[in-house]
C-alpha cells in the first residue's frame, strides 16, 4: 500500500569514498598515502608557530611583521583545506589523535632554527606524546 521513497542515503557508498578506517586482523587500517598527507599537513601547520615567533621578533607594524603574520594566516588556511581532505579519508578520531605530534615538530624547529637547548625532560615529554599517539590509534587503547 505505502511505498518507501528512495533517498540518496539509500545508495551504497563507493569503496573509494568510504571512510578508509577499517579493522583488519586487529589493526587500524589507514591508507599510507593519507597517513603521510596527514603528517605533512601537521608538519606544515607547525611552521605557523615558527612564522609567529619570527613575527614577534620584528618591530611592530613593520613590513617584516606583516610578512610573517601573513605567512601564519596562509599556513593556517592551507592546513585547514588539507585537514578537510584528510577527514574525508580517515576518521576524525585517528586524525585528531595524531595532532599532538606538532608539539614534537615545534621542538625540532626550536632546536634547529633558534638553537634552543633540548633537555632530557623535553625528550621524555616527546616520548610520552608519541606513546599517547600510538595508544590512541591502536586497538589496545
Amino acid at each position: 500500500m505505502f511505498e518507501r521513497r528512495k533517498t540518496p542515503a539509500d545508495k551504497p557508498v563507493p569503496a573509494s569514498r568510504a571512510v578508509s578506517e577499517k579493522r583488519k586482523k586487529g589493526k587500524l587500517e589507514v591508507p599510507i598515502k593519507w597517513f603521510f598527507i596527514l603528517h605533512l599537513s601537521l608538519l606544515i601547520n607547525s611552521l605557523a608557530g615558527v612564522a609567529s615567533k619570527m613575527a614577534g621578533r620584528q618591530r611592530t607594524f613593520s613590513f617584516e611583521f606583516f610578512l610573517y603574520y601573513g605567512m601564519v594566516l596562509l599556513i593556517t588556511f592551507v592546513f585547514a583545506l588539507v585537514w578537510q581532505q584528510v577527514l574525508k579519508n580517515m576518521s576524525l578520531t585517528f586524525a585528531f589523535t595524531n595532532k599532538p605530534i606538532t608539539m614534537i615538530y615545534s621542538l625540532i624547529w626550536a632546536a634547529m632554527i633558534w638553537r634552543e637547548p633540548v633537555n632530557p625532560k623535553m625528550v621524555l615529554g616527546a616520548l610520552i606524546i608519541l606513546a599517547g599517539i600510538v595508544m590512541g590509534v591502536s586497538e589496545n587503547a
